[in-house]
């Protein structure tokens, strides 16, 4: 539990105002649908829906209705069953990242496609790795069929993590096999009752839901799996320029995914999900670690706050290209950002290159962030014992802490961080060791993880049934 108390950037005031115009957005303006099924469905439920414009409306009354449904409280399981996140009850839970294309490779220095083996190695590591408490696909495969990238990043996971799954994807026609394979693998016929999966879905701003992502909204929702939703408009190109009108078209494509996913099914989990980007105009390049986009990881914490939501952000990020300093700077600050925020769910580790590129190392080094900022989340502890009164009197001045018992008592158990692959050690002796940097020994750390970690394996009717799941797929498409 976080006792660092939670950064705010806006006033109550402003909130209400923000949620307000979204109000007005969402009643007056409207949300572009594009899926003949969904209006179907929207209208018939009540929502006014043009077919002809394909607009849906969402009047306040509704959208305020839909708000009180929504649980506060979201209990997440792994695919062995067993309750391994209570989202919105104050603890802080981490997942590797998600989607990219390329791995940077250690040996030669350059990005190349990543592969479907890659994919379950991410997988393994984040196994091992302590941070890491949800798996996802690090990359998509690109060696397979481009369709079924993702059912076969799904089957490499979980042939190496039986964590809970987070998964974001793109068309509506690999949903249901996607969910057919968290059957097989959990051996359970209803995901519903004990979600080991959390699907995250977006709109295609401003204010629309392409195909693909709202008939997928509607086959999560009716499956009861836990939705995240996640709008990523630019600023200036997708949205206002201005950070109080981004997080206003922000919100109000969230709230029309929660009017969607109620209306369906009334008391459907959802997550406030959030990518928040920015654009560079001078380079014409998509940002996710300006300091504009901690800042509204902190607003999006304050609005799912208002709505009693738990509340999802990315971190750590970086839009650099290279393992560097700003890298490092931007790592930090977005995720020390998260942390204030007191984000329930933080997604992307190993990545950077806004969001395109992998590495193993960074993986590791990634763990070793999230557990420094873990440390400082914790703050300090303040009781008679750790104020030690009796053990500064009693040794008084020029006393020898070294041996004392109140010191050995608390030696090793998390009063003083302790790193993996921190270097931290005397420069000579440092350099008798090799002088390696972080990076070699997160690569070392790598090396070690892959050819020692071990998963249990899937039985065998579970790999086949997989195979066949994605072979059927396949030969659809």
């Amino acid at each position: 539990m976080e006792k660092i108390e939670k950064l705010k950037v806006l006033s109550d005031e402003e909130i209400v105002r923000i949620h307000e115009n979204s109000l007005k957005i969402l009643e007056n303006t409207g949300v572009h649908v594009n899926s003949e099924e969904v209006l179907k469905t929207a209208s018939g439920l009540g929502l006014p829906a043009d077919k002809n414009s394909s607009i849906v409306k969402f009047p306040k009354k509704l959208v305020e209705d839909c708000l009180k449904s929504v649980p506060a409280e979201i209990d997440l399981y792994n695919a062995r069953g067993e309750l391994c996140a209570g989202l919105g009850r104050g603890k802080t839970y981490a997942a590797n990242g998600h989607n990219a294309i390329f791995v940077m490779d250690y040996n030669s220095g350059e990005r190349r496609n990543a592969t479907k083996a890659d994919v379950g190695k991410f997988a393994l590591l984040t196994d091992y790795l302590p941070s890491f408490d949800f798996v996802s696909s690090e990359a998509f495969p690109q060696d397979v069929k481009a369709e079924a990238s993702l059912l076969h990043a799904v089957d490499a996971i979980y042939h190496n993590n039986r964590d809970h799954l987070y998964i974001s994807p793109e068309r509506a026609e690999e949903v249901k096999p996607i969910y057919e394979i968290v059957k097989i693998v959990t051996d359970s016929t209803d995901p519903g009752i004990k979600p080991p999966v959390t699907c995250q879905l977006s709109t295609t701003p401003p204010l629309a839901w392409e195909k693909g992502q709202i008939e997928s909204l509607v086959e999560t929702v009716k499956q009861g799996i836990p939705l995240c939703l996640l709008p990523q408009p630019y600023t200036g190109v997708t949205s206002p320029y201005t950070l109080a009108g981004h997080v206003t078209i922000h919100n109000a494509e969230v709230l029309s995914g929660i009017v969607f996913s109620q209306i369906i099914k009334p008391g459907s989990p959802v997550i406030y999900g959030s990518a928040w980007t920015t654009f560079d105009m001078r380079t014409a390049n998509v940002l996710i670690a300006s300091p504009e986009t901690v800042l509204m990881r902190l607003a999006g914490s304050q609005i799912a706050e208002f709505y009693s939501m738990p509340y999802h952000a990315i971190a750590p990020d970086s839009d650099t290209h290279a393992m560097d300093e700003q890298l490092a700077w931007e790592k930090c600050a977005t995720t020390w950002g998260a942390y204030l925020a007191h984000a329930d769910l933080i997604v992307n580790g190993g990545m950077f290159g806004t969001g395109l590129v992998v590495s193993f190392e960074q993986l590791v080094l990634d763990d070793e962030l999230f557990s420094y900022i873990k440390r400082m989340s914790r703050g300090i502890k303040v009781d008679e014992d750790t104020l030690a009164l009796d053990v500064i009197e009693k040794l008084g001045p020029k006393g020898n802490y070294l041996a004392e018992e109140h010191t050995l008592k608390y030696l090793g158990k998390g009063e003083h961080w302790e790193p993996e692959i921190s270097v931290r050690e005397q420069y000579e002796n440092w350099r008798k060791k090799g002088m390696k940097d972080v990076i070699q020994r997160a690569h070392e750390k790598v090396e070690s993880i892959l050819n020692s970690h071990i998963v249990d394996a899937l039985p065998g009717y579970a790999d086949r049934e997989i195979k066949k799941v994605i072979e059927i797929f396949e030969s659809s498409i």
